[in-house]
């Protein structure tokens, strides 16, 4: 019997990776990543033989893309997208719930743990699911270094 995910030597590789819409330039993204955050109605629509692709740009509404620049916007995610969203509630650290509210406290107040240090050691234990948790599908670690950076 086929896995149902391995789908490894059909996936096309012949696209630029810049976004239909924004036109800047995305970073690939696993296919796990899409079955985990896509709401039910888009998965339905989702071309597992293609590469796709997260937009970071943060005024575009695509979230992703595949090769044939099939798009999936914010709408179609099921949590809201750090890059794309302005909530103090919206988390930069999906793993472990560090949101940009929790992290000005953290700058502002000193409340502990440091969230850097906190993910890192939960990072060290393998504890992260980022490829599942995170719409960008990789570490959240330089975004919430840089978050806490322009706060300080």
């Amino acid at each position: 019997m086929e896995d149902c995910c391995s789908n490894q030597k059909t996936i096309k590789v012949d696209y630029d990776g810049n976004c239909p819409s924004c036109k800047n330039k995305a970073k690939n993204v696993k296919l796990i990543t899409l079955k985990s955050l896509l709401r039910p109605s888009a998965l339905e629509t989702l071309n597992a033989k293609e590469n796709h692709y997260f937009c970071s740009t943060e005024d575009c509404e695509v979230v992703y893309f595949d090769t044939s620049k099939k798009k999936y916007i914010v709408s179609d995610v099921k949590v809201a997208v750090y890059q794309k969203n302005d909530s103090v509630t919206t988390p930069i650290c999906y793993c472990f719930d560090w949101t940009k509210e929790k992290i000005k406290q953290y700058v502002e107040k000193g409340i502990t743990p440091n969230p850097v240090e906190h993910i890192r050691k939960n990072i060290k234990e393998n504890r992260c699911g980022c490829e599942v948790n995170n719409p960008q599908g990789s570490c959240c670690l330089g975004n919430v270094t840089k978050f806490t950076n322009q706060l300080s």
